[in-house]
């Protein structure tokens, strides 16, 4: 029995090679399947996604010419702990996938919760004639935010209450990806609602409203008076985040 037992941990230690690199394209493909990698990455850089394949499959091969099954019969710790090693990136991917940005990120990321991400006026104009029932990502709203001035606009994202004792307001956030996760920075617009208190953080909601600015610790904000706020679903992770 003690000797199957030595036999079977041989003949695994000898195929961890084969493992792993199973287990990182398993990985790779379960990114790229259904843009799951947008949770992560700004989608315009998906060439960085071929060079990280190059580098998998250059890795590999280096790793499995460290194997053989002649070394396989020798029992070494190492084997094992580097092979752990590698898997940990998959775990931790695997793990974080679906935990996007919220209210924490959104009270440790922005200076000043009460002002929006300063970037109206940033990116080319444009003229925005109708926005009944249309839906504008926050994005659109900030960066065009005088074109937008007093008109109808519907918008979705999280709630953010803070500490402030007004039930009737709220502030609707989204995350902006420039590169990646890290970087995200909170695009925020101040919601004024008589069923605002309905809500809590990181609630996902629909917002429709008059859009227009408002002057709040001295200084001008984007503002939606909202005569309708809905819950909405979660999005997707990889639908989350907003891309310049």
């Amino acid at each position: 029995m003690k000797v199957k037992i030595q036999n079977a941990i041989v003949l695994t230690t000898a195929c961890l090679p084969s493992i792993i690199y199973i287990t990182w394209l398993a990985a790779y493909y379960w990114l790229l399947e259904a843009g799951r990698y947008k949770a992560f990455l700004q989608p315009k850089l998906w060439p960085l996604l071929i060079l990280a394949l190059i580098l998998l499959l250059l890795f590999i091969a280096a790793l499995i010419t460290q194997f053989s099954r002649k070394s396989g019969h020798v029992l070494k710790f190492e084997r094992w702990l580097q092979a752990a090693i590698l898997f940990v990136p998959v775990l931790f991917l695997w793990a974080i996938y679906g935990q996007s940005l919220g209210t924490h990120a959104l009270a440790k990321r922005a200076l000043d919760t009460g002002q929006p991400f300063p970037i109206s006026g940033t990116g080319p104009q444009r003229s925005f004639p109708t926005t009944d029932g249309k839906t504008s990502s926050l994005l659109e709203l900030i960066k065009n935010a005088e074109q937008f001035n007093g008109k109808r606009v519907a918008a979705e994202g999280m709630v953010y209450r803070g500490g402030h004792s007004d039930r009737n307001r709220f502030r609707l956030f989204r995350f902006v990806i420039v590169c990646c996760a890290a970087d995200a920075l909170p695009l925020v617009i101040l919601v004024k609602s008589k069923i605002a208190e309905k809500f809590d953080n990181d609630d996902w909601v629909r917002v429709e409203g008059i859009f227009s600015f408002e002057t709040v610790n001295s200084r001008q904000v984007s503002s939606i008076a909202a005569d309708s706020v809905r819950p909405i679903p979660a999005p997707p992770p990889e639908k989350r985040y907003l891309f310049f």
